[in-house]
């Protein structure tokens, strides 16, 4: 883009250039702590056997992780085998809706990325799953007899 030449969008209560916009979008702390979130509710969810919600925080899950490969790209080549090796047997323990492989492919899942952390310099940084179900969802809604 030449000198003379800005982009500028307006917010409804500003004029912002590209660069100010860009500068607003979030990094990997705001990122990682929308997938802490989400896979905290993805647990809790294949504990109720509620797969249909389970499956809907996992895709959400794997488009925060795609993001998070888009804003810091040299954490790329890692997130994509992150991606195809260490969640799609979650993904397809969801499907099958088979809890004892959704837990083995979970527990994988959380080791894994736990040890991303290490290799990507922040060993520092270790995720657990709480021990308790967030209060806001009731994570049964919808299941019904027959899928638990």
């Amino acid at each position: 883009m030449s000198a003379d030449h800005t982009h500028v969008v307006n917010n409804g209560k500003r004029d912002l250039t590209l660069e100010e916009l860009a500068l607003m979008q979030p990094g990997m702390d705001r990122l990682m702590a929308e997938v802490g979130s989400r896979t905290h509710r993805l647990y809790y969810a294949a504990q109720a056997r509620n797969w249909r919600l389970a499956e809907y925080f996992y895709r959400s899950i794997v488009k925060q992780l795609r993001l998070c490969a888009t804003s810091r790209p040299k954490y790329a080549e890692e997130m994509e085998r992150y991606l195809n090796e260490d969640c799609l047997p979650v993904r397809d323990a969801i499907k099958a809706g088979d809890t004892a492989a959704f837990d083995a492919a979970y527990k994988h899942l959380i080791d894994r990325a736990n040890e991303l952390h290490g290799v990507f310099g922040k060993a520092w940084i270790r995720w657990v799953t709480p021990a308790t179900p967030p209060e806001e969802f009731d994570f049964s809604a919808g299941v019904r007899e027959e899928d638990s």
